[in-house]
């Protein structure tokens, strides 16, 4: 066996053990992409979950979100406040999870049950806050929640027989 034959040995051996290393690494990408898309979902339903528990800890932040489906203009300053203060902790919640999906952060599919959630909140609860707040969104969002609304059927958690 002369050298030049040794050295053809050798270079099939490296390109041999390139091809395993990308293979790894390749696995390991992939790996780390699934961990970070279910932290990235852990978040967001962790994130979702805060905003409905404050309802349902605080007695009259519910009181104020029962009376708001009647209008805005049926709440005392304090409470309209409140209520504004909460929509937009809700809907930027949902907004920052809704550009995670677009990143590819988190998987469309996954979000649905959030989606409908805030989407009947601003279709019913929420109606006339959006209309008079969603300028303090992104206009891609603003164009998402717009279809979504219209798109209709979305029951009130209030009083679960109206629909807007």
């Amino acid at each position: 066996m002369t050298i030049q034959d040794m050295g053809s040995i050798g270079e099939l051996i490296a390109a041999f053990a390139t091809l395993i290393t990308l293979a790894y690494l390749a696995l390991q990408l992939k790996q780390n992409t699934t961990a970070l898309k279910s932290q990235t979902f852990q978040q967001s339903s962790m994130d979702m979950s805060l905003t409905a528990n404050s309802i349902s800890s605080d007695g009259e932040l519910a009181k104020i979100i029962i009376k708001a489906e009647d209008g805005l203009n049926t709440l005392s300053s304090d409470e309209r406040l409140r209520f504004h203060f909460w929509m937009l902790v809700a809907v930027r919640r949902f907004e920052a999870i809704y550009i995670q999906a677009l990143y590819g952060s988190i998987e469309r599919d996954r979000i649905k049950g959030f989606e409908r959630s805030i989407l009947s909140l601003l279709s019913n609860v929420g109606f006339e806050w959006w209309e008079s707040t969603k300028s303090a969104f992104s206009e891609e969002f603003i164009v998402y929640a717009d279809q979504g609304i219209s798109s209709g059927g979305f029951r009130s958690a209030v009083h679960p027989g109206k629909k807007r």
